[in-house]
This record gives structure tokens, sequence and C-alpha cells, in this order.
């Protein structure tokens, strides 16, 4: 080694940089290298180090890595049809747990839940009908454009989250109604039925609502709504809010109200350069 090259980390440092930096991004892994080697470096050659400050920094770099793992999966799924279908399946699974812990498990709790999902299986469809039928253009969808393979993909999205709505407004239901059926069964089966009409129609309003505020191509969520337009110039002018696809797909235009010029919401796809700097 040469008398002038620095002196090398010490192996606890060089062991935990190999053992982290696997939680970190392949993008942003050199730089974040980088800057931990230089920071560990300095800590140990340039000033008195003790066993705190070696816990400290070995439980920041953790974080640090950790932080910019969770980051990059925001960043990939955050808004996503994949996202919205695992949070509604993992809420019906806890639902479920739920309902046989308070059931004192799946053999005593079958006859009343078997009961309990023929009116499911009875009520659920015509929830679904009565919602669809009452929901506005706007709550309904926007009209969508594109490939068959999209189309296909935006249908199966839509009705497994219906069904996955519907199913959790069920085990709900169930869960508020089981301690109340051991003495009052009659009353508690209606009430069970009341309270999956009213958490159904809810939750398929959100279904309709969040069908129309995804993009028409890769089925994220919109984001950043922008008001456009003066309320008081609905007769004279385009007026409501406009919300942006992340990837630059297009964007939503919803009116304020509907008007014999615009009755519903309106997808509008943007060029791929829109949002590139004009050229000089």
């Amino acid at each position: 080694m040469s008398p002038h090259a620095p002196p090398p980390l010490p192996r606890f440092d060089r062991t935990l940089l190999r053992a982290v930096e696997k939680i970190v991004p392949a993008a942003s892994r050199a730089d974040w290298l980088r800057t931990w080697h230089a920071e560990l470096w300095h800590t140990h050659h340039r000033r008195p180090r003790s066993f705190s400050v070696a816990a400290d920094l070995s439980l920041g770099l953790a974080c640090d890595a950790l932080w910019l793992r969770a980051e990059s999966w925001r960043v990939a799924f955050g808004g996503t049809a994949v996202l919205c279908l695992a949070t509604l399946a993992g809420l019906c699974v806890f639902s479920g747990v739920l309902t046989l812990a308070m059931g004192g498990g799946w053999r005593p709790l079958w006859p009343h839940l078997a009961a309990q999902l023929q009116y499911f299986l009875f009520a659920a469809p015509l929830v679904t009908f009565v919602s669809f039928g009452t929901a506005s253009r706007g709550q309904a969808g926007p009209r969508s454009t594109g490939r068959a393979a999209f189309q296909i993909r935006r249908g199966l999205f839509l009705t497994t989250k219906t069904n996955l709505t519907l199913l959790l407004s069920f085990l709900l239901s169930v869960n508020l109604c089981l301690p109340l059926h051991a003495f009052l069964p009659a009353t508690a089966d209606l009430l069970q039925i009341l309270f999956f009409v009213i958490f159904a129609l809810i939750a398929l309003r959100w279904v309709f609502a969040d069908q129309e505020q995804r993009c028409q191509q890769c089925l994220r969520a919109l984001a950043s709504p922008a008001r456009v337009g003066r309320p008081t110039y609905n007769l004279l002018e385009w007026n409501g809010t406009e919300q942006v696809c992340k990837q630059g797909h297009g964007l939503l235009s919803v009116p304020e109200m509907e008007s014999s010029w615009r009755q519903s919401s309106q997808w509008v796809d943007l060029a791929p350069s829109w949002d590139q700097p004009a050229s000089v």
C-alpha cells in the first residue's frame, strides 16, 4: 500500500456495508456506497469513535437503506391496480381471521355462516345492479379507448375490485352482528343484512369513483388535481378539475356540472414528449 494512500475501513464497517448494500435499490447503490463509505471513514480516522457513535452510524446506515428500498417500492407500486387489489385482499383476509376468532373456529361458525352466505349470494347482485344503475355517468367512469387487451384487463380489475369490496362488506357485517347472534338470532340476522347493504352501497360508490380516476393506459390512480376555469362562467367556458397520470399517459377532465356540451368526464391522451423541454 502506498504511504500516502488512506487507511482502509475496519473489517466491521466493510462487512456492514456489504451486508446492507443488498437492501438498497440497484440504481442508487453506487452513490449510497460512496456516501456511507466516506462517512464511516471520516468518523473512524478523523475523530474519536466511541461505541455509541458506531451504534448510531450502524443504525442510521440500515435505516437509510430500508428507506431507499421502501421509497423504490412506493414509486413502483404506488397507485397501481396491483396495490389496490392486494390491499383489499389483505383486508378480507384480516376480516376473515377476525370472524373465525370471534366465532370460536370454523366448525361452530359454519352453520351460522352458511345461512348468511345464502343471503349474501342473493343480495350482492341486487346491490351491485342498483349501485351501477343509480351511479352518474362520471361515477360509472369515462369511455375507455385503446386495445382490446387493455379493455379486458380493465374489466377484470373492475370485476375483481367489486367482488373483493362486496366480500369485505359481508365480513364486516358478520363481525358486527356475530356477538348479538347468541342472544337475539333473528334480530342479528336482520341487522346483518341491513349492515351489508349499507356497507356494500358505500363500497360500490367508492369502486366506481376509483375506477373513473385511473389512467386509461396503466390503471394507476391519477394525481395532481388542478382546478381549471371559473365557477361563474359555467355556461361560457369549461369549468372543472383536471387530474394527470404520473406516467404521462394523459389527463382526465372532470366537469364541475353536467351540461349539454360536457355531460361526463373526458380522457385526453398526451403525446410522449408533453413534459419534455422544447429544443432551442
